[in-house]
């Protein structure tokens, strides 16, 4: 994962406090390893326990490595100072084939698309990502042709 991945501030927060609640997480899993080996061996085929204990370990360990290297692709996006594009950190208002949506552009991994925030790197989001208000494109959303107009442009985060 080489591209950077852009984020706001909360976004970002909450992948730090993802990491810190798996590492508390890991740390608790493996201090029951001992406890469960001994109580019924530490071989796979004599301990169900201690293999679901390990199968549980590598689980917490590799969602780990992905937050990390998420981390470490991270950029913060700051709140944008001109709102004349949509860019991460406006809210957008548009017509998608006749119907109005209103829409906040956020970070990576950030969508809720129930609360009206998609993230930049969704089809919905990349088809108008550095519009300008009043413009009009043609795009695909799930192999569907679309066509939107960015109606209002609008500064969402601080």
């Amino acid at each position: 994962m080489s591209d950077s991945l852009y984020f706001t501030r909360s976004g970002l927060t909450k992948i730090r406090e993802d990491i810190e609640k798996l590492e508390k997480r890991l740390q608790d899993l493996q201090s029951q390893t001992a406890i469960v080996a001994e109580v019924g061996g530490d071989q796979w085929h004599d301990n169900s326990a201690y293999e679901s204990l390990v199968i549980d370990i590598r689980g917490v360990d590799r969602r780990l490595a992905e937050l990390h290297r998420i981390l470490n692709a991270a950029k913060l996006v700051e709140p944008p100072t001109n709102v004349d594009k949509v860019t991460i950190g406006t809210k957008v208002k548009i017509i998608c084939d006749g119907e109005v949506a209103m829409w906040e552009i956020v970070g990576f991994g950030e969508s809720e698309p129930d609360l009206n925030f998609i993230a930049y790197n969704t089809p919905l989001a990349a088809i108008i990502m550095g519009r300008c208000k009043g413009e009009i494109v043609k795009g695909k959303i799930a192999g569907c042709p679309v066509t939107i107009e960015v109606l209002e442009i609008a500064r969402a985060f601080s």
